[in-house]
């Protein structure tokens, strides 16, 4: 581990509850309605163990530079810390249920997402709820969308303009770069290859260390966020483009606060 300083850095990481309260403090608050769902769903005598679940595994993630997947217990860069309360859920876990190949270690978590599957009126409340939350929460913020988002290309000047806000330089069309003290270097980038119409979160983060660029923590859109701070992912879901701008923003704000607490650390 030593050989690395972005894996000496990442394993002081402080947890999620430091990096989601200071997202929430900025007003941002959906992935906190997704938390209590779960929680009601779960029920409040697994509370305790679900949020152990969150943090456990926010913390390998963080420490595995975001490759590995705690739920199957295989990461190709090995967590400083490894949850033995995940390995014990792990050994514990009953057989694989087909079509969930890759089911969570809490049982109840697997229930809810087979619950948002198989039943419809469920699955179209949920809706619902969300999208109430996202036009509440993009005028909350003082979102405003003059011209419709066709191409991945018309998010840019968003992209620009909410990583200007944050301290991020402008490195090329499509990367912003913010450096901190201890040599970490955090950079926010927008995937514009592929297909040209904006279909999904176009977003990368990094984080690497200036002596060693190539060694760096690399991900795209929301699967690796979202097990950072449970909740997350939904701000990569949307319908409208002041939906599509939130979860930009969002995501973008809550990759600068979880770089805030990496400071911090």
């Amino acid at each position: 581990m030593d050989e690395h300083p972005l894996l000496r850095a990442v394993a002081g990481w402080p947890g999620r509850c430091p990096a989601q309260l200071a997202f929430e403090a900025l007003g941002f608050s959906i992935h906190r309605a997704w938390q209590e769902e779960i929680g009601e769903f779960c029920g409040e005598k697994h509370s305790e163990l679900l949020n152990r679940y969150w943090d456990e595994v926010a913390i390998e993630t963080m420490q595995s530079l975001g490759q590995g997947n705690s739920d199957q217990r295989a990461f190709v860069i090995e967590p400083q810390y490894r949850s033995v309360f995940l390995d014990e859920l792990f050994a514990a876990r009953p057989p694989i249920e087909l079509p969930y190949r890759n089911p969570p270690l809490l049982r109840c978590l697997l229930d809810h997402t087979k619950k948002v599957s198989e039943d419809r009126e469920f699955r179209e409340s949920r809706i619902t709820l969300y999208s109430g939350l996202q036009k509440a929460e993009g005028a909350r913020l003082g979102l405003d969308v003059e011209r419709r988002l066709i191409k991945k290309t018309d998010v840019v000047p968003f992209i620009d303009q909410f990583c200007g806000a944050l301290g991020f330089e402008a490195r090329s069309r499509n990367r912003w770069r913010k450096k901190v003290s201890g040599g970490l270097v955090f950079e926010v980038g927008v995937w514009l290859g592929g297909n040209v119409f904006r279909m999904w979160s176009p977003l990368k983060f990094r984080i690497f260390h200036v002596d060693e660029p190539k060694y760096a923590f690399d991900t795209e859109g929301t699967p690796v966020l979202d097990r950072l701070v449970p909740g997350a992912g939904m701000y990569g879901r949307w319908g409208s483009d002041l939906d599509y701008v939130l979860g930009v923003r969002a995501l973008i704000e809550l990759f600068n606060a979880i770089a805030g607490t990496l400071v911090d650390a």
